[in-house]
């Protein structure tokens, strides 16, 4: 029997709203399918997810809706010349039929920091759910946005019914943006713990010229600025020296080309060719293999939520380092669980070296990690968690969105899209 079923409880028709190119945001849609609900995704591409009805908004389909039409009419009799930005209003309108057309119980939006995201407000579909990660609201620490963009995440976080947050300190961060902590949960959304585990990754080793001894840094995180891969490549000398041989694996989810043209070019001056590999984008698939095969898996971010990589290594049993920020510590604690260190090449060093030559150290964060991961990490509990919130929502009294805030957050998407 379907999860769905059990209790009485019907099947629900669930749009998801969120980037198709996003591993979290595709794991998290197919879940539902897997647990018997009819899922939608309107994303701006198609990734082929098995089971979920994917849709991409048209501009082209947009401008033959009658609204824009008419428009497109009235500016062509009375100013003769078409109406501005049709093709952007043409696409954002195809947006609303789909939404209507798919008739959803729930609308969930992956992550709020976006135009689809916005636009769910517009649509005032309720119960509306918002997942959020740290670059969603960490205005100050993260990205460049801009105030218009502000202005509409906070919207969107007002229309909410439910908002669910990756830990306690970003329900915090929630509350200091207009006392939306209230309505968040606190869902990690962790990893499939059947395949997030220790395999086997002598295959991998060897196709990557790895001999067994050879031990073994992994950069899990997106290759951008934010989250310092800079600093691994600028600890490795001092790491190589310690421990001749080590070898630094960059993957390479999300790179920024420059970011990574520059760091080749460092790796070059630093003599370090050898040392460091860049392995691409690696599919989440074959990710397990990747934190099995580390020896220590480092990730030092000036600005993080909680990561998904965290939990990932966690349950592969590799320990790991990670940036000296105080919200980590509500999952995981220092020389406990996990090595925090400065944000600098010479910490960072010290922390691989200590971790690689002091067995008694890494047996234990390994072991009380996998503690922590199979009560904090496991995916499967929180989308039952995630699946009980939709039918507390559908069994409430339903909130409306107001016509007026419907007619100014449309504006200003448009505004934000056109850079007006």
């Amino acid at each position: 029997m379907d999860p769905s079923t059990e209790a009485g409880r019907r099947p629900l028709t669930i749009c998801a709203i969120g980037s198709s190119a996003s591993a979290h945001v595709v794991n998290r849609v197919r879940c539902f399918v897997e647990r018997g609900h009819r899922v939608y995704l309107i994303s701006e591409a198609r990734a082929g997810i098995d089971g979920v009805t994917e849709v991409v908004p048209s501009e082209a389909r947009g401008q033959d809706l009658p609204l824009v039409k008419v428009l497109n009419a009235l500016a062509l009799r009375c100013f003769r010349r078409p109406f501005p930005h049709r093709a952007l209003l043409g696409l954002l309108l195809d947006f609303l039929s789909i939404l209507k057309q798919c008739q959803p119980d729930i609308v969930h939006v992956h992550y709020a920091y976006s135009g689809w995201a916005w636009m769910a407000v517009v649509a005032a579909r309720h119960p509306l759910v918002v997942s959020i990660m740290g670059g969603d609201v960490l205005f100050e620490e993260q990205g460049s946005p801009t105030p218009r963009g502000r202005w509409l995440t906070r919207e969107l976080l007002r229309a909410a019914d439910l908002i669910t947050s990756k830990s306690t300190f970003l329900i915090g961060v929630l509350d200091g943006l207009g006392g939306f902590g209230a309505k968040a949960i606190r869902v990690v959304w962790g990893g499939d713990l059947k395949r997030f585990r220790k395999v086997d990754a002598d295959a991998l080793r060897a196709s990557l010229g790895l001999s067994r001894d050879q031990p073994v840094i992994l950069s899990p995180k997106i290759l951008r600025p934010l989250y310092n891969v800079h600093l691994l490549i600028e600890a490795m000398p001092d790491i190589v020296a310690a421990c001749p041989g080590a070898t630094l694996l960059v993957t390479e989810y999300g790179a920024d080309p420059h970011y990574r043209q520059a760091m080749a070019a460092r790796i070059q001056q630093l003599g370090l060719g050898a040392r460091v590999k860049f392995v691409g984008h690696i599919p989440q698939e074959d990710m397990p293999r990747y934190y099995s095969l580390a020896d220590v898996s480092a990730a030092v971010p000036s600005s993080d939520g909680l990561p998904q990589t965290l939990l990932e290594g966690m349950a592969c049993e590799v320990p790991n380092i990670l940036s000296r920020l105080p919200r980590y510590e509500e999952v995981v604690s220092h020389e406990e669980s996990a090595y925090f260190v400065d944000i600098e090449p010479r910490a960072i060093a010290r922390g691989v070296i200590r971790i690689l030559r002091d067995a008694e150290l890494r047996d234990r964060l390994v072991r009380r990690a996998a503690d922590i991961v199979a009560v904090e990490g496991d995916f499967e509990a929180d989308v039952a968690r995630v699946e009980a919130e939709y039918y507390r929502l559908l069994a409430g009294p339903r909130r409306r969105t107001g016509y007026a805030t419907r007619v100014r957050v449309l504006w200003q998407v448009v505004k934000y899209w056109t850079g007006s």
